[in-house]
């Protein structure tokens, strides 16, 4: 009997287990580090398994990461090139990032924060804002995760721009590709959202020199991965006054160091790389429609490009 073989994350693994056991109950499943014998594993589902170990598992067809970021895949040497991978494209993990950043865009533009100060001190003041339709946000990173923001932030009026490594074709977004188009996507940013991937060339693409481009007054919301923004660079740009302020989901170094000056920033909001999660019930979807299509010998879709990293 063909096995997938389960090393879960945040979630439950019995979560995982009785939902393949649900809609496939011809797969056995086994729990890392009980793998059985080898030959049967024709799936794994995890997010990075010890080093060498991909390498052991003869018949093996897919792998499937079980969070966004799939840095632990595509560094394991073991993992054979010809081996897909399956992206994580969870639309409940789509909706709570989603979820995230509206409440911080919102929570920035329509000054939610100073309303709960004004609160605390009985201060009735009504404080004026930037119509959406004149607001204009930028989104870094336009795959399933930034479409789906892209589309929700366009639907409540916001003037919502793309950039991305490759032009897309969304109606109501502006496209930016390439990093050619990064200076004017920048100028015409108003609150910048990075949900960009990890990968060499993402590396502190947030810096000094690209948050000088941003007008003076823009606001920084990262959701993506903690290596894309310079934490340094960020702060320079907040005490200097160039930049409003920020609120960070991820960080270079998580947990984030107890001595980080990022903590108690006055123009820092932070939460615990807490902005996307999923369940089971919804991560497995993909993962087993595409096991269903390499059974039928179908091409998949939503598969790691390896030389792009993501």
């Amino acid at each position: 009997m063909a096995a997938v073989l389960i090393r879960s994350g945040r979630e439950p693994v019995e979560n995982w287990v009785a939902v393949f056991n649900k809609v496939l109950p011809d797969v056995e499943c086994r729990i890392w580090p009980d793998v059985g014998d080898r030959a049967d594993i024709e799936y794994v589902v995890a997010n990075q398994l010890p080093d060498g170990q991909f390498a052991t598992f003869p018949n093996l067809k897919l792998v499937a990461g079980t969070r966004v970021g799939l840095e632990g895949l595509l560094n394991d040497e073991s993992l054979p090139p010809h081996i897909p991978i399956l992206r994580n494209t969870d639309r409940e993990r789509a909706a709570t990032m989603t979820a995230w950043v509206l409440y911080q865009v919102i929570r920035h533009h329509r000054h939610f924060e100073e309303y709960a100060v004004n609160q605390r001190s009985k201060a009735w003041e009504h404080l004026k804002y930037r119509p959406p339709q004149e607001t204009r946000v930028g989104i870094m990173g336009m795959g399933n995760l930034g479409t789906t923001v892209a589309r929700a932030l366009s639907g409540l009026m916001y003037r919502v721009a793309g950039w991305s490594r490759t032009r897309k074709d969304i109606p109501g977004i502006e496209s930016f590709a390439g990093a050619a188009e990064l200076e004017p996507f920048l100028a015409r940013t108003d609150i910048l959202i990075s949900i960009l991937p990890r990968t060499p060339e993402t590396e502190n693409v947030l810096d000094a020199g690209r948050f000088a481009m941003l007008p003076k007054g823009a606001y920084v919301i990262n959701c993506g991965r903690g290596t894309t923004l310079d934490e340094d660079a960020l702060l320079a740009a907040l005490d200097s006054g160039h930049l409003s302020g920020a609120a960070l989901d991820v960080f270079k170094v998580e947990p984030l160091p107890q001595d980080s000056s990022l903590w108690n920033h006055p123009k820092i909001a932070i939460t615990p790389h807490y902005s996307c999660s999923g369940r089971a019930v919804f991560g497995a979807e993909g993962i087993v429609d595409a096991i269903r299509k390499l059974r039928r010998g179908e091409a998949l879709t939503g598969t790691v490009d390896r030389s792009q990293g993501y």
